[in-house]
């Protein structure tokens, strides 16, 4: 399939494209590098975007029913391992204080996903945690802060944990 000048498949390497506005529905995008596409308004309804790139995407605008970023999928809830609130409804999780887009999360605030994948490929759009703090340690130096997340918006994508939304309850120094 060739859209704006650029061979839609498998694989595909569409890094920086614009495909504002195209109809991709129904297209097998798996394992394709769409980093940094212009996808605003665009038509993927349907169409396999599993192992895709999406990082920095912008997806504003496009319909995403039938994708593995469709808003009417349900996480898988895979929360062995975190420790629960007392309403077990909740579990708490670790996480950087910055995100790329974000400079600093507020103690007390609540944020969500612009996107979030149920895909099982690590690297797909959501709010990453950890489920300890040692874990957590591990991968980054940076200030630490402790959050709080509904069971029911947790995904386990292959090692890694990923969610709708969460709030923040402070700073993660030795909980």
């Amino acid at each position: 399939m060739i859209v704006n000048g650029y061979k839609i498949e498998r694989g595909a390497d569409l890094g920086g494209a614009n495909l504002s506005g195209a109809d991709l529905s129904g297209a097998n995008l798996r394992g394709a590098y769409l980093r940094n596409v212009n996808l605003y308004g665009a038509n993927l309804g349907d169409a396999d975007l599993r192992n895709a790139n999406l990082r920095g995407a912008n997806l504003y605008g496009a319909n995403l029913s039938g994708t593995c970023l469709d808003s009417e999928n349900k996480p898988n809830g895979d929360v062995a391992g975190f420790r629960h609130r007392e309403d077990r409804r909740y579990v708490i999780g670790y996480r950087t204080r910055r995100a790329g887009h974000i400079p600093e999360y507020k103690n007390g605030q609540h944020y969500s996903a612009d996107w979030f994948s149920t895909a099982d490929t690590e690297c797909h759009p959501g709010l990453y945690i950890w489920l300890t703090l040692a874990l957590a340690r591990e991968w980054s130096k940076e200030p630490l802060i402790r959050v709080s997340v509904r069971v029911k918006d947790i995904h386990k994508a292959g090692d890694k944990w990923k969610c709708r939304s969460f709030e923040v309850l402070g700073d993660a120094k030795n909980s």
